[in-house]
């Protein structure tokens, strides 16, 4: 909106640093400050500043040594006190720090540990307290400080896996605290109250099926005011409103209020209140706006769009509401999908809510972005139970070995995806029962990846990772096309805890050489993804000139934009995506580039493992290492998402490996196939080309071929098709002749 952009000041240079995770706060004498997350070269820092005449006042860095992440501040009593998360020493700091008057108390350190996330400060009337999550291998706990001379802290979530916090209180003197849990297939919000001196058990509040996250509660005099988002299936998401409040010493709740509903990738929600109980709540509208809703006696308006609506991105929105209705409000800058510089930036902005009135929007939440539309098919996603796979494995000489599945290609809303990073591996276990999984946030999408960020990444990872009978292999997507250079997208793989992000956009990764170069120092891979994709405004195709025979072995061959197996292939469960030629697997592997062949979701709306395809790994036990060891070995295959038995062989070598035949010496290949419907086809391409296709009436078929026509180099791998039009590429095999 052009009323907003041109009284908008523009906190930090998007040209000299990166700025993310803002908030802002005003005092009762209507002096304003805001917060944010500033990185450069590696150093990232919590920045303080005041905002007076609509200019920002000497920004100030108040964090300490480590790499600080997402800031949350509140007034009390005329003293600023400010929240954050910090990395060092291989630790995880929840630190605290006041300002009043100009002065800046010390750093407080209210606990340390493996991870500590998610801070949010408040006060209970009394004192200044902050609520967190503590967070180790199967379990996350809310934990409550209260901020004195001396720190007290007690555990207030009483479920195993309890996320997100926000805490208030009323003018009853009742203390609240709210925060979504995970109940083994989806999240839930729930509140807990705390009347004459005992906490209350928890109280669902919320009511759908949906993950339900991110409660943000407010103080409404008599009650409490709580917002939340939730995010479903297909696409679907809502924000959701809810009144709190005690009454003969129990818990009761309004109905819900649904302030939204509709299909997008994105979200974030916060909520404020002033002393004549106006409320107002923010929410980001996809990537691209976020929109207030302000509740006077009880009636929430229509939407207002206070960002810019100019194709570029608005995130991570913050508001607070001064007493003479006065919206203050930040968010987070980034540019728009293209060749674009990618550090983001911080905007502030404040305008009367009279004025705000005049700017409500009746068609901004009918849009849905066509981009992010869900695939509407019927996709059975059947596999075989333990016995029969065991069966199969033993009946082909794999008796050392197990067969896993899993899907390593997604984003959360770290970067341009929907829902939190716990919700994307619990989905991963419990949604579509994965084996293994792999989180891959882009590097510089919609904004950079931040090095505290990635460390919450890793550190996430590796709880998970310790989740019984499954396996987490961490990485992250390279993002070239996003910022100069159209050399496509490659998500980079680790085996375990270790390995750094190789931005595109520095030095260490901005081209595909210099990114081979640096994971293989830290013993990574890569794979690249939709190598074929045209997406029009830039190339996110990948450049087959730029190879490397250690970084690079694998390549996606499906994944929810198309098959990407050769130009003219379509399936039903893609998007069926405009492809460029001359940039599909055949493509690849007609130029003798060996790369084994995966498939992956690319999901943006946690729906990895159902939509898109899957990897099957073959491994000797389920650990990260192992499943990295045979993707490196390319004793992997890919489906379009049923778990599909498929072994290949030549010459008793596995798929992915690479024979030196004797020029007058004949090849035998095996192919055994056990699907989950009947079988349309098994083909044993050669070279690219047919070389035998078989048919059965029946979901199971062995044969062997032999093949005494030989070339220099030979290139065979094996496609399976269901009659509903499921399918499986082997990774191929490479027979030399000398």
């Amino acid at each position: 909106m052009e009323h907003f952009k041109v009284n908008s000041i523009h906190c930090t240079d998007i040209w000299e640093k990166a700025a993310q995770y803002p908030d802002v706060t005003v005092n009762d004498n209507g002096d304003t400050f805001v917060v944010w997350q500033k990185y450069l070269d590696h150093v990232e820092q919590i920045v303080f500043a005041k905002i007076e005449n609509r200019e920002v006042i000497d920004p100030l860095v108040i964090s300490g040594k480590g790499l600080a992440l997402r800031p949350s501040m509140h007034t009390f009593n005329e003293t600023v006190y400010i929240a954050w998360s910090e990395f060092y020493d291989e630790k995880w700091h929840l630190c605290v720090r006041d300002y009043k008057d100009g002065t800046f108390g010390g750093i407080k350190v209210v606990e340390s540990g493996e991870a500590l996330f998610y801070p949010s400060m408040k006060d209970d009337g009394e004192n200044p307290v902050v609520v967190y999550n503590r967070q180790g291998v199967g379990f996350s706990e809310v934990v409550l400080a209260t901020i004195g001379f001396d720190i007290s802290k007690e555990v207030v979530s009483k479920s195993k896996k309890s996320y997100r916090p926000s805490f208030d209180h009323d003018d009853k003197g009742n203390y609240y605290v709210t925060y979504d849990r995970y109940n083994g297939e989806n999240y839930d919000v729930v509140v807990r109250a705390k009347v004459y001196g005992k906490w209350s058990d928890e109280v669902k509040i919320s009511e759908s099926k949906n993950n339900c996250t991110h409660p943000v509660m407010v103080n409404c005099k008599d009650k409490v005011t709580i917002v939340w988002y939730e995010n479903g299936s297909l696409c679907y998401f809502n924000n959701s409103a809810i009144d709190v409040y005690v009454e003969n010493g129990e818990v009761n709740c309004s109905p819900i209020t649904i302030l939204v509903e509709n299909a997008n990738w994105y979200n974030n929600i916060d909520l404020t209140v002033n002393k004549k109980g106006i409320v107002v709540c923010t929410y980001t509208w996809g990537k691209y706006n976020a929109i207030i809703k302000i509740r006077e006696n009880d009636i929430w308006s229509e939407p207002i769009v206070v960002t810019f609506n100019d194709g570029h991105c608005a995130v991570r929105p913050k508001v607070a509401l001064d007493n003479n209705n006065v919206l203050h409000y930040v968010w987070q800058f980034a540019n728009r999908n293209g060749h674009e510089h990618r550090y983001s930036s911080i905007i502030y902005n404040n305008v009367s809510l009279d004025e705000a009135r005049k700017f409500y929007d009746y068609e901004i939440e009918k849009q849905v972005d066509q981009f992010i539309q869900p695939i509407i098919t019927d996709k059975k996603l059947d596999f075989h139970n333990n016995e029969t796979v065991r069966a199969w494995l033993n009946k082909n000489g794999y008796d050392n070995l197990e067969l896993k599945f899993g899907d390593i290609h997604g984003q959360s809303n770290l970067s341009d995806g929907l829902g939190e990073i716990d919700q994307y591996y619990h989905f991963a276990i419990d949604g579509a029962k994965m084996d293994f999984s792999a989180l891959t946030d882009h590097d510089n999408y919609p904004d950079i990846a931040t090095d505290s960020e990635w460390e919450w990444n890793r550190t996430t990872r590796n709880l998970f990772n310790g989740e019984e009978d499954f396996a987490v292999l961490l990485a992250y997507e390279w993002t070239s096309n996003e910022y100069s250079h159209d050399f496509g997208h490659k998500n980079v793989y680790y085996p375990s805890s270790k390995g750094g992000m190789y931005r595109s956009t520095e030095p260490s990764g901005n081209t595909p050489y210099r990114l081979f170069e640096s994971i293989k120092k830290d013993g990574g891979q890569c794979i690249p993804h939709h190598p074929a994709a045209d997406w029009g405004l830039v190339s996110a195709a990948t450049d087959w000139d730029y190879v490397d025979d250690e970084a690079q072995r694998l390549v996606e061959i499906f994944s929810r934009h198309a098959d990407f197996e050769k130009y003219e292939n379509t399936s039903r469960f893609t998007k069926n995506i405009k492809k460029m030629k001359r940039r599909c697997v055949q493509d690849a592997l007609a130029r003798n580039i060996r790369l084994g062949i995966v498939a992956g979701s690319d999901s943006h709306q946690m729906e990895h493992g159902l939509e898109g395809g899957i990897m099957a790994a073959y491994v000797p036990s389920l650990t990260s290492e192992n499943v990295f060891t045979a993707m490196y070995d390319r004793f992997v295959y890919g489906t379009t998402g049923a778990r599909i038995l498929l072994s290949f062989k030549i010459n008793g070598h596995n798929m992915g490996e690479e024979l030196l035949v004797l020029n007058n010496q004949k090849v035998i290949g095996e192919v055994s196939v056990l699907a989950l419907d009947k079988i349309k086809s098994v083909i044993v391409f050669k070279n690219n080309e047919v070389f035998i296709e078989k048919s059965v009436d029946s979901n199971a078929i062995d044969f062997t071929f032999e093949d005494t026509d030989r070339k220099e180099t030979d290139t065979y791998y094996v496609r399976v098709e269901q009659v509903d039009d499921h399918r499986a590429w082997s990774s191929p095999i490479w027979v030399d002749s000398k």
